[in-house]
């Protein structure tokens, strides 16, 4: 087991880490508990087909090496004498029909310390948890698909920073300033998404403006973006 103090050293050292395996570590990060299954990474993270697991192995075992060579590490064995390489990093147990990573405690504390999980609200984006004093709950739910950027940079990259419902364009209302300022919405509510659901960042999630975001969670289960739509075109023709 690392140390808190070696994570660090680890993380900030591009030499052994590199974007994919900072790319993997976040991604875990974003998740509730910091828990997932190797597929579920590997599939918010783009990567598809049958066994979106695969990359996702081999970097970490890639990754896990290169960490060997300069610290004294004993990694443990499978019964087939094969090594866990996983286990450097991850708490692992079967859940299911998948395997389940939780990042262990002094790899969190170092990913935050480093200023590295991955993270980022904007401020009008109201986390679940908080309440604010006055009583009003929040008014958009951000879960970790949305909140993810590898996910958010896919889902922009292929579908534009432009509102899927009203089109708007904050490059070219605000100039330099508005470039790839988007929301991203995700197109199943929550309350249906299992623990075995996978997310494909292109078919799942789709960028918003903040107002059309608030406005789709305005009811619950959230609107559609067609019905959006259709409030928009009827208001217009009123």
């Amino acid at each position: 087991m690392l140390s808190e103090e070696q994570w660090i050293e680890i993380l900030k050292n591009s030499n052994i880490t590199k974007e994919i395996d900072l790319s993997i570590l976040q991604a875990l990060y974003s998740f509730e508990n910091k828990k997932a299954s190797s597929s579920q990474i590997g599939r918010l993270l783009g990567y598809i087909g049958k066994k979106p697991q695969g990359p996702i192995n081999l970097e970490i075992g890639k990754y896990a090496k290169r960490i060997a060579k300069k610290h004294d590490i004993n990694f443990s064995q499978r019964k087939n004498r094969k090594y866990k390489y996983w286990d450097l990093f991850f708490n692992g147990w079967e859940e299911k029909d998948k395997f389940s990573w939780q990042i262990k405690d002094e790899l969190i504390i170092a990913l935050e310390k480093t200023h590295l999980t991955g993270i980022e609200l904007l401020p009008e984006e109201i986390p679940d948890t908080i309440i604010l004093n006055e009583g009003i709950k929040k008014t958009i739910t951000i879960n970790t698909y949305e909140r993810n950027p590898k996910a958010r940079n896919l889902c922009i990259e292929y579908w534009q920073a432009i509102c899927s419902v009203c089109n708007f364009n904050f490059e070219e209302k605000y100039g330099e300033l508005g470039k790839g300022f988007i929301h991203v919405h995700h197109l199943v509510p929550i309350s249906k998404i299992g623990k075995g659901y996978e997310i494909n960042p292109i078919e799942d999630l789709r960028p918003l403006c903040p107002n059309c975001h608030a406005m789709i969670h305005k009811k619950n289960p959230p609107l559609a973006i067609q019905e959006l739509k259709n409030i928009i075109a009827k208001k217009l023709s009123s």
